[in-house]
This record gives structure tokens, sequence and C-alpha cells, in this order.
């Protein structure tokens, strides 16, 4: 139970890590470089094979970035496989 509970609190530090990552990228301020370039190399191993297989849809001239939302499900599985395995 205690490992569950670890191991569920780790993933959702990761998991609000992440978001602030999100956040950081849309945000155009030194600071949030700043945080951006600290979190990088917590998430960009993760993101760049997700990227490199599915390219961001384009509309116009705007590329929209869906390879976080497809690490949020993963995430999302793999707690929920957790779970399972834990009870």
């Amino acid at each position: 139970m205690f490992l569950f509970n670890l191991l569920d609190f780790a993933m959702g530090l990761f998991e609000l890590g992440l978001f602030i990552y999100i956040l950081c990228s849309w945000i155009m301020h030194p600071l949030a470089y700043k945080l951006l370039r600290w979190l990088a190399p917590a998430y960009e191993w993760m993101l760049a094979p997700i990227r490199r297989r599915i390219p961001a849809p384009r509309f116009g001239d705007t590329a929209i970035d869906l390879s976080p939302v497809f690490l949020l499900i993963a995430l999302g599985l793999v707690r929920r496989l957790l779970f399972m395995l834990f009870f």
C-alpha cells in the first residue's frame, strides 16, 4: 500500500510538472523560459520520440504540438495499470 501511494504521488508530481512545462512553453516571459530550461531535461526525453512518430497538425502557418497530450494519456494508463496491479 505504501509503495503504491508513493508511486502515485510521484506520478502526480510528474504530471503537475508536465502541466507547468506546457504552460511555460506558451508564456513569453523570461521567467517562464528559465523554468522551461530547468524542466526540459525531465520531459524532453519522453516527448521527443512522440514528436518523431506523431507529426504536429498544421492549421495554416501554425502547428500544434500534441505530444504532451499523448504523454499524459500514457501516464494515465500507467497509473491505472499500477492501480490494477496493487489492488
